[in-house]
């Protein structure tokens, strides 16, 4: 619960500074905003154990009563589904977001009445989002080489997350280090030594 107040009380200086103007963003105009805006939309980019079972809106809200920040709630998001809506704020047009870095992920905008699985009262709009989870596809057809056969073996969730795993920042880095491991002990790419580092899982970030 620590950890997640910390967060929380850090996401919510940032959104105080955002609407007050104190971060002199351009966009930033409070009193444009505050006329255009309908609801606070959150991009949720902690994906980490501490927010698991923990009511997260709940807790936002009091970090934000404990600074005066009147303001509530209204969806809380992933920064897929955050990405698509700022993006239909702007543009109307707009029908799909998708998110390449670390980790990667799609969502579309789908005619609610063409969901088979979607049995309750239709949205106003006609409209709703699917967060399609694309990092967990996986298909006979996906170019696996051996080193990304490998990282999924040796890996906390063998089988899983296989399209997420062959492209995202958190895993190319030892793509990486696993060919040039190659390399070095079939063809002395290196000369004749081989650096011990190159054999420690993820040494090499793909992640700035």
């Amino acid at each position: 619960m620590a950890k997640l107040e910390t967060k929380l009380g850090m996401i919510v200086h940032f959104i105080g500074n955002f609407f007050s103007g104190k971060d002199q963003l351009p966009l930033c105009d409070p009193g444009s905003l505050e006329t255009r805006l309908q609801f606070l939309v959150i991009m949720w980019l902690f994906r980490t154990s501490f927010t698991v079972g923990e009511d997260v809106v709940g807790e936002l809200t009091k970090s934000m009563q404990k600074i005066g920040l009147d303001m509530r709630v209204s969806a809380l998001v992933n920064d897929t589904i955050g990405t698509l809506a700022g993006g239909r704020f702007y543009n109307q047009d707009v029908i799909a977001a998708v998110i390449l870095g670390t980790e990667t992920n799609a969502a579309y905008v789908e005619r609610a009445n063409a969901i088979p699985k979607w049995h309750g009262p239709l949205p106003k709009s006609g409209d709703m989002v699917i967060n399609m989870e694309w990092g967990n596809f996986r298909s006979s057809h996906l170019p696996l080489t051996e080193y990304d056969v490998a990282l999924d073996a040796e890996s906390l969730n063998p089988g899983e997350q296989i399209f997420e795993k062959l492209i995202s920042g958190m895993y190319l880095g030892d793509i990486v280090r696993r060919a040039l491991l190659k390399m070095v002990e079939e063809a002395d790419f290196f000369g004749d030594t081989v650096s011990p580092k190159l054999r420690v899982p993820f040494i090499l970030s793909g992640q700035k």
